[in-house]
């Protein structure tokens, strides 16, 4: 619902593409500056001590965001403020929750595990901004702001409810950056995990950040209000829920490149459709496509690191993933001002390209290694026999 208010704030307050790629801009940033950072902490203290301090200063920050609405003292620069302020937060807080899958179920689980709650995750993807969509048009921005800070209430003391492992004696032998350089090490020591993290860093760069202009189309192409603009946000959603109930359920599925790149394509040509749409109902089947495809992707990455990764490591490699959305400020700020340009449908079109693009080399890439793989193999099985022989 927070992010439904905001995005709507920011454009009829700046009625400018370039202002809310500033906002995404600064939304995202901590992702790149303090993620690593957000992973070594993970890694060394109480994973639940972590989650409720980030929780509590996101609700400091979604009660200063209602006052600043309710009094009309909001301004853009405020919205940047707060917007960053948030992303530090959130880059802590969703590394040590994320870790904490790897700990409560088996490894042959994961899949599941992430699906199901990629899909409880979503659901409020669904339910936020169609309310946040409804609160705007009959109680205001205000009032969005409002109901996200008293839902915190919940939320920390569901923390505190959770039943979890005890929490693991972590070795503080050295220091934090030392920490941080030994999950880069172990990432470029891991071809696969490296290029499917490379993917989806291009995924971040150049179609992530798409839903921070969807209001552009709400209001200057499909011509609808606060509540269809509420509908087309929560698109994206019910597509990310099908895909991740969907994953959540299935019993085998092969955790690999070819399909994280299958999930980057069709999330690139789903962004394209939408993008040339002037049909509200189009447009929110476009939408939900580029949803499902988008949880496909992450999921299965999600997945295959914490299958890959020692649970010593996992917080680090988890952070560097996640760095992918410091990605989103700039791919925002470019794509907002790409959208001043040539307008924002062909600015769709033309970042769905480069995502195609990435995936195909991606491909290509891993079957030549696959086949290189094979050779080498068979040569060694051939050899061998000789020798001994």
């Amino acid at each position: 619902m927070q992010n439904v208010a905001q995005s709507w704030l920011v454009w009829h307050i700046s009625q400018s593409p370039v202002a809310i790629g500033v906002v995404a801009f600064f939304d995202a940033l901590p992702r790149l500056l303090v993620g690593a950072i957000g992973g070594a902490i993970a890694d060394r203290f109480d994973r639940r001590r972590v989650l409720m301090i980030t929780q509590s200063a996101a609700m400091i920050q979604a009660l200063i965001y209602w006052l600043a609405v309710e009094f009309e003292v909001i301004e853009l620069w405020h919205i940047v403020v707060l917007s960053f302020f948030l992303g530090i937060v959130n880059t802590v807080n969703q590394t040590s929750r994320q870790s904490l899958v790897n700990s409560l179920v088996p490894k042959e689980e994961l899949l599941n595990a992430i699906g199901l709650q990629s899909s409880v995750f979503n659901f409020s993807k669904i339910l936020g901004p169609s309310a946040g969509g409804m609160i705007i048009a009959f109680i205001g921005v205000a009032g969005c702001f409002l109901v996200n800070a008293i839902s915190f209430v919940f939320l920390l003391f569901n923390l505190y409810l959770m039943e979890l492992p005890p929490s693991e004696k972590r070795s503080r032998a050295q220091n934090l950056w030392e920490d941080i350089k030994e999950g880069f090490r172990f990432l470029r020591g891991n071809r696969r995990i490296l290029y499917i993290v490379g993917i989806s860093y291009v995924m971040a760069m150049f179609g992530a950040p798409y839903n921070r202009f969807v209001p552009i189309f709400a209001t200057n192409v499909l011509h609808v209000g606060p509540s269809g603009f509420g509908l087309l946000m929560s698109a994206p959603g019910i597509g990310a829920t099908v895909a991740a109930l969907a994953l959540a359920s299935v019993s085998k599925l092969r955790v690999g490149t070819r399909a994280i790149c299958s999930c980057v394509i069709g999330f690139a040509l789903s962004l394209t459709l939408f993008a040339f749409s002037h049909s509200f109902i189009f447009s929110l089947i476009f939408l939900a496509s580029v949803g499902f495809c988008q949880i496909g992707e992450r999921a299965l990455t999600n997945t295959a690191i914490q299958m890959a990764t020692p649970q010593a490591l996992l917080g680090r490699v988890l952070s560097l993933f996640f760095m992918d959305r410091g990605l989103w400020s700039l791919g925002g700020l470019m794509m907002g001002a790409s959208a001043s340009a040539i307008g924002i449908d062909w600015t769709f079109a033309l970042c769905s390209v480069v995502c195609t693009i990435a995936a195909t080399t991606l491909l290509i890439v891993s079957r030549r290694y696959r086949a290189e793989s094979a050779r080498q193999h068979g040569e060694y099985g051939r050899v061998t026999p000789r020798s001994d022989h």
